[in-house]
């Protein structure tokens, strides 16, 4: 500008494509906006610098202004706004600009067909991409690179796989980015043969050099289930990019060996965001929610900003634990760093406080969010039946389907156990017949199993015994399993054994059917039965898994099991629980002594009801927090009926509200009263 060239053309283009090249695409504009004239050159060098960069919508507006304002592209302009249109995924655009190049006598050339090609297979227009390739009489690598790539993205591995010998029949020779697109492929067949070939072909051309090629060989390993020649890839390594790290966790994982995949992400020594949201999610599947959580606040003490994917397993761990203190901090952390809250955490989130017995809060999660699919509808359909809120999971299926988000069989499966828990069994089987003549769904056996438990649950076994043995499809254990509970809970010892023969036909593993049985006999007082299940269980060394509750008062866990005498505040807790006993048979509350299952004198059997695990836990919560504070405990097995009247005695007599949580579902005890209306 000092020495009078700033209204020189070409110094201008010169500039427009610096700026460019350097990403200061602000800069290139404003010399192209201040250029007093402009030719072909001047255009293209903005319009490559939108299209390379992230605004590929500018890129396109600008071409059909250069057109508009009587400005004729030349190849290279026509390669770079095809490009953009790629990136868009836009193939109506695509196909504007494609009418220019005849409109403006474009010669049409390798890197046209090139960028045309590309563009047809990210829009998906395979065909008239594959037709464009065949008529290419000059198939150079970069156009092979191109569909290889493209084929490789889009899952094709055939397909990419007869591109590949149709190159190496031509005489082309691979290059690296060949080599990554074909492992891809080979990764998706789990094809280790043709994937050997692809290593051997790397190391003789001297390409695993490349860590992102040497990456590739790993996860197409890892992915074909090889990880110990995954590792010595992996060993052998000169570069080890944190890629290479991730590829190694997501592998180990992959091939269902947690031990070493956290091995593995300990002894990285860079991660990235991508490695933590790796394990995170691994320890989700995997059931280790504290450890998700504990790695969580190590990932926090390192300084590294989580996302929604990292809150998402976050979440997901707060959920399974039920620790709401815990769950209301998660969200307060999403919300103090503004991390975006699209309807997977969002979903997240309404599933998480309801598995804290919080529904409240995950409805209004809910209501706040912008964007709902069917998992989001699914999620809170699935909040109102935690808290046997069955007509409201009505209410909310049938709104999903107002707004045209079509059910799936997830949400059948939700809605159903919602009806099965309230007792909705005129609308539970209404929505049940429905999902075929209605949605097109065929019923599988999950639903069954939900029909047959709604039924169950009401007391009509013999409509739950005839579901079952007219089914279009064999019934399977778990079907067997909702009859015998429903039997228990009705008391039905023939039909229960009947279904226990069933079950055991089925999956002899189950050692929980004998253990359920043993339990049925013993509340009727077949003493002789019970003593023969409980010979079978002793002959396969199978232990009655003991009960066990917890409760958390100022962020410590206590836990108690039936029987429980090792908690330093056992004598406090027993005095409690003789207050609350004496208090409660004043105003008729009697024990109900066929939940003891064990043939003992009345006196003995009095004493083990009164040391039930929850009702240890409900005395050590009435003793440990302040009149008014809610009590929250998650109990390993189901909720016995004495342990259920008892609470809501305690309710009622100490203005408590009292949430348990057992394997089932959620209790909500409020002034004398259950959420599940003593329908469990």
């Amino acid at each position: 500008m000092k020495v009078g060239f700033a209204e020189d053309m070409f110094v201008e283009n010169c500039l427009i494509h610096l700026y460019a090249e350097c990403g200061e695409i602000d800069a290139a504009r404003t010399v192209f906006d201040q250029m007093p004239k402009r030719n072909v050159v001047s255009w293209t060098s903005l319009i490559c610098g939108y299209a390379r960069g992230d605004s590929p919508k500018e890129a396109a507006t600008l071409f059909f202004r250069m057109v508009e304002e009587g400005n004729r592209p030349n190849a290279v302009t026509m390669a770079c706004v095809i490009s953009a249109c790629a990136e868009l995924r836009d193939l109506d655009l695509g196909e504007k600009v494609c009418a220019c190049i005849g409109e403006s006598e474009i010669k049409v050339n390798a890197v046209v067909v090139n960028a045309l090609v590309d563009m047809y297979l990210k829009c998906g227009a395979n065909e008239a991409a594959r037709q464009l390739f065949d008529e290419c009489s000059d198939k150079n690598l970069v156009l092979y690179n191109t569909v290889l790539s493209n084929y490789a993205c889009q899952g094709l591995a055939d397909e990419a796989y007869l591109v590949l010998h149709q190159m190496l029949r031509e005489g082309r020779r691979p290059d690296r980015v060949t080599m990554l697109s074909a492992l891809s492929a080979s990764s998706q067949l789990g094809d280790i043969r043709h994937g050997k070939c692809c290593h051997g072909y790397v190391l003789k051309s001297g390409l695993e050099g490349w860590d992102c090629v040497s990456n590739a060989i790993i996860d197409m390993y890892m992915k074909s289930g090889k990880p110990k020649t995954a590792l010595v890839v992996f060993d052998q390594m000169f570069n080890k990019t944190v890629v290479s790290w991730n590829s190694m966790v997501a592998g180990f994982i992959r091939n269902s060996d947690m031990q070493s995949a956290i091995d593995m992400f300990n002894g990285t020594p860079r991660t990235d965001l991508v490695s933590w949201n790796i394990i995170f999610s691994a320890l989700v599947q995997a059931s280790l929610f504290k450890e998700t959580i504990e790695l969580f606040r190590k990932m926090q003490g390192e300084g590294i900003q989580a996302d929604s994917v990292t809150m998402v397993s976050v979440a997901s761990a707060c959920g399974y634990l039920g620790t709401l203190n815990l769950a209301k901090w998660t969200h307060a952390y999403i919300d103090k760093y503004n991390i975006h809250c699209d309807f997977q955490l969002g979903t997240a989130l309404v599933d998480m406080y309801a598995r804290c017995g919080d529904p409240q809060s995950s409805m209004q999660v809910f209501n706040r969010m912008k964007e709902k699919d069917v998992i989001a509808w699914t999620s809170a359909i699935g909040a109102m039946a935690m808290e046997g809120n069955g007509e409201r999971a009505v209410e909310l299926f049938n709104r999903m389907v107002q707004q045209r988000v079509k059910p799936d069989k997830v949400a059948f499966v939700t809605v159903l156990t919602a009806c099965s828990h309230s007792g909705l069994v005129e609308k539970g089987m209404k929505l049940f017949h429905s999902m075929k003549k209605t949605y097109g769904i065929s019923p599988e056996v999950v639903h069954y199993g939900c029909v047959v438990d709604l039924l169950g649950r009401a007391g009509l076994l013999g409509e739950a015994l005839d579901l079952i043995e007219n089914m279009p499809m064999e019934p399977n254990a778990v079907v067997w399993a909702a009859l015998l509970a429903a039997c228990r809970s009705h008391k039905n010892v023939e039909l229960a054994a009947y279904a226990a023969k069933r079950i055991l036909e089925l999956a002899p593993e189950k050692s929980g059917v004998s253990v359920l049985l043993s339990n049925l006999y013993a509340s009727v007082g077949k003493w002789d039965e019970v003593s023969k299940e409980r010979l079978r269980l002793k002959e396969r060394a199978v232990q009655k898994v003991p009960g066990l509750s917890t409760v958390e008062i100022n962020g410590t866990v206590h836990e108690f099991t039936s029987g429980d005498e090792s908690h330093p505040k056992l004598g406090s807790i027993s005095l409690m629980l003789d207050e609350m006993n004496r208090v409660f048979t004043l105003i008729g509350y009697v024990p109900d002594l066929a939940n003891v299952l064990l043939n003992v004198e009345e006196q003995d059997k009095k004493h083990l009801l009164g040391r039930h695990s929850e009702k240890l836990a409900i005395a050590f919560g009435l003793i440990s927090t302040e009149r008014g504070v809610k009590i929250r405990i998650i109990k390993n097995l189901r909720i016995c009926p004495d342990c259920h009247s008892f609470a809501k005695l305690a309710s009622k007599i100490y203005e408590r509200e009292i949430i348990i949580r057992d394997n089932n579902r959620f209790h909500f005890f409020r002034e004398g009263l259950c959420s599940c209306r003593d329908y469990w």
